[in-house]
């Protein structure tokens, strides 16, 4: 029993130790791409701090469709209509701003019960019918998207009220701004030094992952306050994106929600034998699906100011490679919020410098199917070989 019981915590460690050094090469190959970029090919554009908080904004709209792709692909389903549902809650949006007059308020209750809406009627879809996830939503990625063009009428509207313009395109004071960053980076700061002067027997590459960990988080706050700091301070959309992170973060961690996901993709048969009822689970996750995409549509619509009916067309499967290329298996059953967040700073990182750089557009979708195909492969690999083992 004994030897039990140390097997599985070095198995435990092991695995935590794979999720770290994951994490790290993320944040050090987007730390060189900024680098290379800046050196070498934009004139040291890269890493201004109006260039840093543009990107900050850029990844917003991606990383919160990326964390509920998270939650969906560990309990081993998949939103391919995410961009359509988004266009369709921008179109609603508009509709009801310029054409209806309505106030902003009112307008955000629609567009989030929109998102909403067709969330549950993905999942409801999915359960009752049987129809597996992928189908389900490829159909919504054309109905839902038709259906923006019939509301809007093939139109673009735009010139939305004051009040709903100022939701993406205001700052938190720079003094704030740092106030909060330095909470937030402490309290991060302290759980890191925790753990590694907790005193538990670790292997000499574990606490040198520990260490590692507390250098970047120390970077990442002193960074970040000194260049919200020095710009404008916090855009209001990366606000609403981080108190989202530590939010579904924390769900993911430290809740029976939570677990039960992972339970959902690791075995589902096991789940549903201890009593987790797998339908109420699967049409909430894509219910919530829905919210996440409601709040990416409200922001990209503020920050736009503009509802074209063909927006968001790549939008799904850009969060899908955010999720993948940040540690969540395609295949369920693992996944990690911050690994989210950091695929998709890389992924908005890619772009950004490229566009920078001159790069078309073209090659910056080349780029990011490559990343994509190596990232599927490397987890694909490493199942298989966890089976054969």
């Amino acid at each position: 029993m004994a030897d039990a019981r140390e097997r599985d915590l070095k198995n435990s460690t092991l695995a935590a130790d794979i999720r770290k050094v994951r994490l790290l090469l993320l944040t050090f190959a987007t730390i060189v791409i900024w680098f290379a970029f800046d050196l070498v090919l934009t004139d040291g554009f890269v890493l201004t701090p109006r260039n840093l908080t543009s990107l900050s904004v850029q990844m917003t709209v991606t990383c919160i469709l990326a964390i509920g792709m998270t939650w969906l692909l560990i309990a081993r389903e998949i939103d391919l209509s995410a961009g359509a549902v988004m266009a369709l809650v921008i179109i609603v949006i508009f509709q009801l701003q310029v054409v209806y007059e309505v106030g902003t308020f009112i307008t955000l209750i629609v567009a989030f019960a929109t998102g909403i809406l067709l969330g549950l009627i993905n999942g409801s879809i999915r359960i009752v019918l049987l129809v597996p996830s992928f189908v389900v939503t490829l159909a919504g990625f054309s109905w839902i998207r038709g259906m923006a063009f019939i509301v809007s009428e093939g139109q673009t509207h735009a010139g939305a009220n004051e009040s709903f313009y100022l939701i993406s395109n205001s700052y938190l004071p720079p003094l704030y701004s740092v106030v909060l960053i330095l909470l937030a980076g402490g309290y991060f700061t302290f759980k890191a030094l925790w753990q590694i002067l907790s005193g538990q027997p670790k292997l000499p590459i574990s606490r040198l992952l520990d260490w590692l960990q507390l250098l970047v988080i120390l970077g990442a706050t002193i960074g970040s306050a000194l260049v919200f700091y020095i710009y404008r301070g916090l855009p209001f959309p990366v606000v609403m994106l981080f108190i989202l992170i530590l939010v579904s973060n924390w769900i993911s961690n430290n809740t029976t929600f939570g677990r039960y996901i992972y339970a959902l993709g690791g075995n589902p048969m096991a789940a549903r034998r201890v009593g987790i009822n797998i339908s109420i689970m699967t049409i909430g996750l894509f219910s919530l699906m829905g919210a996440f995409t409601a709040l990416a549509g409200v922001i990209q619509a503020s920050l736009l100011d503009a509802g074209p009916p063909g927006i968001g067309q790549l939008l799904a499967l850009n969060a899908i490679s955010a999720a993948i290329i940040g540690g969540t298996s395609l295949f369920g059953g693992y996944g990690s919020i911050w690994g989210t967040v950091i695929g998709s700073l890389m992924m908005a990182s890619i772009a950004n410098c490229l566009s920078l750089a001159g790069v078309n557009t073209f090659y910056q979708m080349v780029a990011t199917g490559i990343i994509l195909i190596i990232t599927i492969a490397v987890d694909s690999l490493a199942m298989n070989r966890g089976k054969g083992a």
